[in-house]
């Protein structure tokens, strides 16, 4: 005879299954929200973080260009994956993985570009008795930063939004690309997940059709 834990274990699996099984269902008829939400915020990461940057680098630099390309890219592309990972498309999700990558990549270049030149900056202004190389490191570090950053140094007036210090803008950015990575590539993972889960689910509903 099955005894009564046997039946109540018995009864417990059943109704988990049946639980999971109702539960993708569900996903036949539910965007994939979580997904679409972790992309946009990622997305807002990826502007502030290109902002901080556009604004602490010497306008008319081609780190400009190349920032505002490869943001323009990440929206547009960024977006559009978010919306087909919303319908559970697998390669929609690769894409947030890619486009997380990309971020992730982002906190090693205009950042430290930032970071190099700040601090070469800050050890050599002012300093007397220059060589030739550090004159020339010192000229080429100033060109390149900003004038929210060198506004102090060069008696203008503050207009920027952020600390000057170079060395908080560039570790900031580099935490914003973080975030913005981070966020990619999680909504794309749950993404990947869920939509393996329903593919699946949809070939097992084929079968027994």
């Amino acid at each position: 005879m099955i005894s009564e834990q046997e039946k109540r274990n018995t009864l417990n699996k059943m109704s988990d299954l049946e639980y999971a099984k109702n539960d993708v269902e569900m996903m036949r008829y539910r965007a994939n929200g979580l997904s679409h939400k972790l992309a946009l915020l990622a997305m807002v990461f990826s502007i502030f973080g290109a902002f901080v940057c556009l604004n602490s680098i010497k306008a008319g630099d081609v780190n400009v260009l190349i920032i505002v390309m490869i943001n323009i890219v990440i929206l547009l592309g960024g977006f559009l994956a978010a919306e087909r990972s919303k319908t559970y498309s697998y390669k929609g999700s690769i894409a947030l993985v890619v486009f997380g990558g990309i971020c992730v990549a982002r906190m090693f270049y205009v950042p430290i570009i930032l970071l190099t030149n700040y601090a070469t900056y800050t050890s050599l202004f002012g300093k007397e008795g220059l060589t030739e190389a550090e004159q020339k490191a010192l000229t080429n570090a100033t060109a390149q930063l900003g004038e929210t950053i060198t506004y102090k140094d060069s008696g203008a007036q503050a207009v920027a939004f952020l600390p000057s210090d170079g060395t908080f803008r560039g570790v900031f950015a580099m935490v914003l690309f973080a975030l913005a990575g981070a966020a990619f590539i999680v909504a794309g993972v749950i993404g990947i997940l869920r939509s393996i889960k329903l593919s699946t689910y949809l070939d097992s509903i084929k079968e027994k059709d």
